[in-house]
């Protein structure tokens, strides 16, 4: 069991990119929101399970996204786990979203897309995960948030509450050192490796404003700087065009 928590853990730095410090997620809600990027796991190392559903509520202080976990694996549908998968989510900036790792998942009955009736949530979309014992996905969100992740047993669900930032941050544009959309999920896979290779400070696959994902090398306080490390990593990637995308906190990449 620890070499299969082990591994686990492994793929998910792998493919996030860089090592959060990570929080345990508590059982039911406590009301104790995070408003900075932060990486939450929980639930149990297990397989053959099926993301059956993510639901949407509306509640008077905040909106609430459920992960319904079920038993399943292909096109076999079984009952409702007791206790969720391992999962591990993070809040990121630079796009605002919250991308959630499963581990163990085995089928996708989920539907993904817009979410036209909330006001801080975008959209949800999958992200390459080379390992077919897993998921990964991603929550675009409209706007920074403060947020609480948790998780229900009996049946097992994930939970993340999220309610608009009060507070104004005061966040500088960056320079994204990233590719073109339309890259197969090999090649996003591909990129990842090498520029983790390469000690990229936080390589990720983001999606663009039409609808197909890029592969981000890192983003960096000044075009200088992200002109330097484009240099450094030209050799590596040939087949891959880079460019500079200045961009704001919540701008949607093109």
């Amino acid at each position: 069991m620890k070499r299969k928590v082990a591994f686990f853990i492994s793929m998910v730095l792998l493919f996030s990119g860089f090592a959060l410090a990570y929080l345990e997620a508590p059982l039911d809600k406590q009301n104790r929101y995070l408003a900075e990027p932060q990486a939450v796991q929980g639930g149990e190392i297990t397989d053959g399970r099926d993301l059956r559903r993510i639901r949407w509520g509306r509640h008077p202080d905040f909106e609430r996204v459920v992960l319904d976990i079920y038993e399943g694996a292909y096109d076999e549908k079984g009952p409702a786990v007791s206790i969720p998968c391992y999962f591990v989510v993070e809040y990121e900036y630079y796009p605002f979203r919250f991308i959630v790792t499963l581990g163990g998942i085995r089928a996708i009955n989920a539907e993904l897309g817009e979410v036209p009736q909330s006001s801080l949530i975008r959209e949800t979309y999958s992200l390459p995960y080379l390992d077919d014992s897993g998921f990964k996905l991603a929550l675009a969100l409209n706007r920074p948030v403060e947020y609480e992740v948790f998780e229900l047993h009996e049946p097992g669900r994930i939970v993340i509450d999220l309610r608009e930032l009060q507070d104004e941050l005061q966040l500088p544009p960056v320079y994204s050192l990233r590719t073109e959309t339309g890259l197969g999920v090999e090649d996003l896979g591909y990129l990842q490796e090498i520029m983790l290779g390469l000690e990229s400070k936080n390589p990720r696959v983001i999606m663009a404003g039409d609808g197909k994902l890029f592969f981000e090398e890192s983003y960096y306080s000044s075009r200088e700087e992200a002109e330097a490390r484009k240099e450094e990593i030209a050799p590596h990637a040939e087949w891959a065009v880079f460019f500079i995308e200045k961009r704001g906190p919540a701008t949607m990449p093109e």
